[in-house]
């Protein structure tokens, strides 16, 4: 809990504008927004044990919008500068209590070319909000500008969610839900990685490191046909690979990965800006898979049944109290698992010339719970694929995430290549590896 109301757990979106920029229509846009959107103008207040609150929704607030002139900088790209303001919006901070949650700044290079950034508390905001945002600037933008008033649907209010909960607790559907986690988490324990040295949270750097792995366009856009043709996605293959990995670092053939689920728990959020996050556990047991393939379906199959009976965060850690409790060795971190795919190509997010999101060369830390070895599988604006490993740098060597993040990308274009290929060694064989791990 205290993670989430951190300053720096926030949400920020860069966008690069092209063209005429009308900046009164641009911050009367963010107003408008504002209006519309309940979780931008909320407080959250806690009680004494900072474990509960109660949400406060105020009037319709202006946005301040800061505009600055960038000047120019020999030897510099603009391109360049717009990735820099994004580390920098990146490294911002804002109090949960700030309001409206919504910082913006529009950086000018000239009255055609610009650099607008956004920022908000992640406790109202999560990665879906962050098209619908984007959304909802461009149709008021252009409401202002031609005077036409848009046509947005009208969203549901983030105040109502909590009782949407409270009444999905109670269905049918949630008792299937705890009756299915209550057989699936049967025995299971969350993923862990090894550690190079003990990891001890009272000597640890101030950040964590991150590492990134790549695979360009092309290469991507095969391995979505490849994975298409068994009717999987990328996110399916992802895991396959994973499973592998482990199962040559640990010799396990059954593991459980917390991963984070960011959609909506029903269509009628669709067009909400709020934190809707899910932690939702995927377990794998893989012994029987005999090939890429076989390994490629068991994904997809314990990813489907995982994401059909979600339960909210509180409610299945209510029934797994020690779920997310620190290993009791350590000598192992663990794993948590993030997919974020490309945002969509709508024409509805344009409101000049040209509006495209700015992106980094490479990710940068993004983690503040620590103590957590946290694979994020992207695919980026353009096509691209990236595998992000973030990780305790005085726990575990840069060469050694280098090795786990160069197999994993060997194992995606393998499996994409060569589905019919066995993978598996022989249980005599993962047994002598366990036994060998055990007495190391």
């Amino acid at each position: 809990m205290g993670i989430q109301r951190s300053p720096k757990h926030v949400c920020a979106h860069v966008l690069r504008i092209k063209g005429e920029l009308d900046v009164d229509a641009l911050n009367g846009a963010l107003d408008d927004v504002v209006a519309r959107q309940e979780s931008l103008r909320s407080r959250v207040h806690y009680d004494e044990s900072g474990m509960s609150g109660s949400l406060e929704v105020l009037p319709p607030l202006p946005v301040p919008l800061a505009v600055r002139d960038v000047p120019e900088a020999p030897g510099r790209s603009r391109d360049e500068i717009a990735a820099e303001l994004l580390h920098e919006v990146n490294e911002e901070s804002m109090d949960f209590l700030e309001t409206p949650s919504l910082r913006a700044v529009l950086h000018r290079f000239d009255d055609q070319d610009a650099v607008l950034t956004l920022l908000s508390h992640h406790l109202y905001s999560d990665g879906w909000s962050v098209g619908v945002l984007r959304s909802e600037i461009a149709a008021c933008y252009r409401a202002r500008v031609t005077g036409v008033p848009h046509t947005l649907p009208n969203p549901v209010p983030y105040s109502g969610f909590a009782s949407w909960e409270q009444e999905f607790l109670q269905s049918e559907k949630a008792a299937q839900a705890r009756r299915y986690w209550k057989d699936k988490l049967a025995g299971a324990a969350m993923c862990t990685m090894p550690a190079d040295r003990p990891y001890n949270p009272e000597n640890q750097s101030a950040r964590t490191a991150v590492r990134n792995f790549s695979i360009d366009p092309d290469t991507l856009a095969k391995v979505t046909v490849g994975a298409a043709r068994n009717r999987c996605s990328i996110w399916h293959v992802c895991l396959a690979a994973y499973m592998v990995l482990m199962e040559k670092i640990s010799g396990q053939t059954d593991i459980t990965l917390m991963t984070v689920n960011s959609g909506r728990p029903a269509r009628e959020y669709y067009n909400t800006i709020g934190f809707f996050a899910n932690l939702v556990p995927v377990r794998l047991e893989f012994d029987d898979c005999k090939t890429f393939l076989d390994l490629m379906l068991c994904a997809r199959k314990a990813s489907a049944e995982a994401q059909q009976h979600q339960l909210p965060t509180e409610s299945l850690l209510g029934m797994y109290p020690t779920l997310m409790n620190p290993p009791g060795d350590s000598m192992v971190l663990p794993a948590g698992f993030n997919y974020i795919s490309a945002p969509a190509d709508h024409q509805d997010t344009d409101f000049t010339t040209s509006v495209e999101p700015v992106t980094l060369p490479e990710e940068e830390p993004a983690s503040f719970r620590r103590g957590v070895i946290i694979w994020t599988f992207l695919v980026v604006p353009g096509g691209g694929f990236r595998c992000v490993i973030e990780y305790e740098p005085d726990s575990v060597d840069a060469d050694t995430v280098d090795g786990w993040g160069s197999n994993f990308v060997e194992l995606v274009l393998a499996m994409a290549d060569r589905p019919e290929q066995e993978w598996n060694r022989s249980r005599s064989e993962r047994a002598a590896a366990l036994s060998a791990q055990d007495h190391s």
